[in-house]
């Protein structure tokens, strides 16, 4: 499962208020944001100074899901994004055909809520809380190196116990394979953010701050998932999705990279 740019764009469009958001700008981080709320997306996102950004998003012109519409801001022609009505037929079908395959109603509501009260902000502060969230300053970077070291010995003791989870089901052999990965990311992440310098992060590939974010969050859930026969798929599914599949072959670390055996190995 994962979302196209035009299905996330309509997305966010759908979830904003009067469902229409004022600048690229702030359509940038609002896309960014759905990676904070396990949605995979079609599209690769970086960091500068000012937050996260998408390069693909610079050609953008109107469409059959919604449309460019300029206005004068500060001696400035600025475009908005307004949903069109092909779009709002585009945004409930992403809802029911792929969102609640992943998303249970209280993780569609908070999503909800969060893009709704993020679309009446100014982009800069949408980003200032992004980076607060990820620890991707450099004056966090001490945060952020305990942070990867406290969650690599958390996976590691999880890896330890995978034997404890039974593979004769599709539920314990995604868990199981959840897990696994996890824990090489979390090595992964831990060698590369320790080779970090103390200025500012420039030109990094966010997918490192976002997984270190999301395996963090969901170790309690990974150890109670152990414990229990009554595995929740739909949660494992939504986590597995994110992690596994949501950035494909674009990702160093990925199922997909030729040499991810040799990363593994280091």
């Amino acid at each position: 499962m994962i979302l196209s740019k035009d299905e996330a764009i309509c997305l966010v469009l759908g979830l904003s208020a009067k469902k229409e958001i004022s600048s690229i700008t702030k359509l940038n981080k609002l896309l960014a944001r759905l990676n904070l709320h396990l949605i995979p997306i079609n599209l690769d996102f970086d960091l500068n100074k000012f937050g996260s950004f998408n390069a693909d998003l610079k050609n953008l012109e109107s469409n059959e899901y919604y449309e460019l519409s300029p206005y004068e801001y500060k001696d400035k022609t600025i475009n908005k994004f307004i949903l069109k009505p092909e779009g709002e037929q585009l945004f409930g079908k992403v809802i029911h055909s792929k969102l609640n395959k992943i998303l249970t109603e209280e993780d569609f509501e908070s999503l909800k809520n969060n893009i709704n009260e993020l679309s009446r902000l100014p982009a800069s502060d949408i980003s200032n809380n992004e980076h607060k969230m990820l620890f991707v300053d450099a004056a966090d970077r001490h945060t952020l190196i305990q942070k990867v070291n406290i969650v690599h010995v958390d996976m590691l003791d999880l890896y330890e116990q995978i034997d404890k989870i039974p593979s004769d089901t599709f539920a314990g052999i995604r868990l199981r394979a959840l897990i696994e990965y996890c824990f090489y990311l979390s090595k992964y992440l831990k060698e590369k953010f320790m080779r970090l310098r103390d200025e500012y992060d420039f030109d990094a590939y966010m997918f490192d701050y976002y997984f270190l974010y999301h395996i963090q969050s969901i170790v309690s859930f990974l150890n109670q998932q152990i414990e229990t026969e009554d595995k929740d798929l739909k949660q494992i599914n939504k986590y597995y999705q994110y992690i596994i599949n949501s950035v494909k072959g674009r990702y160093p670390f990925s199922l997909e990279n030729k040499d991810l055996h040799r990363l593994v190995a280091q």
